[in-house]
């Protein structure tokens, strides 16, 4: 993953075994609604990325490069 590169969200099949990481993946599914994002910027395992006109820093394991 690099900046540039176009992103979906993926809801993980395996987390970490937290309810905690359960309950946010749904809340990020539901604030980004399948849309397409655009990587800005990685900071270790966190992208910020643009969708639409929200910027959202999210973890690299909830999202798919679609096109890079």
């Amino acid at each position: 993953m690099t900046p540039g590169d176009l992103v979906k969200f993926r809801f993980p099949k395996k987390t970490a075994g937290a309810l905690t990481a359960l309950k946010y993946a749904k809340r990020m599914e539901a604030r980004i609604k399948g849309r397409t994002g655009l990587i800005l910027e990685i900071n270790d395992n966190n992208a910020m990325v643009a969708f639409e006109e929200e910027l959202i820093v999210c973890h690299a394991m909830f999202l798919e490069v679609i096109s890079v």
